[in-house]
């Protein structure tokens, strides 16, 4: 099974501030998301699950909490580790860690690939993505965009594979 990561995060890495991303709406970014991931099944931590921009996969999600009452809409099951929601996944080609920040740095060391969406900007954040030894990753490829009419910020799609 090869274990992908995907996330948007601003220069000072940030992914979050309450619930939301800490800038506007990036379509081709959302767009991006959903062609890369799709077909494959999500894993979350349950603050990202709880969150009004939540993501999720028609091929099914796993939500990482120790509540073992939580409340699941349909299409999502509880695992009460990262360990746990990847074992479910073993028959998986290929499974997505979606975050939030500590799910994030327990995944990031199990890494085949990393999707990364840079929004060139400094945000404020109470979510980080986790810094991690690019030299243990090459840079499949990276794509720049300019800021334009429906997207108030210049970005760029970098996708790291794990050197093996």
């Amino acid at each position: 099974m090869r274990i992908s990561l995907i996330a948007a995060m601003s220069e000072n890495r940030a992914i979050g501030l309450k619930g939301r991303l800490p800038w506007p709406h990036l379509p081709n970014d959302w767009a991006n998301f959903f062609k890369v991931t799709e077909g494959c099944r999500m894993i979350m931590g349950r603050k990202s699950y709880d969150t009004p921009d939540r993501l999720w996969s028609k091929a099914g999600n796993f939500v990482i909490t120790r509540q073992a009452d939580f409340p699941l809409d349909e299409g999502f099951e509880r695992a009460s580790s990262l360990e746990e929601a990847l074992e479910l996944c073993k028959e998986d080609k290929e499974v997505f860690v979606i975050g939030g920040e500590e799910i994030f740095r327990q995944a990031l060391p199990l890494a085949d690939c990393i999707h990364l969406t840079l929004v060139h900007g400094v945000f404020e954040g109470d979510a980080f993505f986790p810094a991690f030894n690019e030299t243990d990753f090459h840079i499949k490829s990276r794509q720049e965009f300019p800021a334009d009419s429906s997207h108030l910020y210049s970005y760029a799609f970098l996708v790291y594979e794990r050197k093996h």
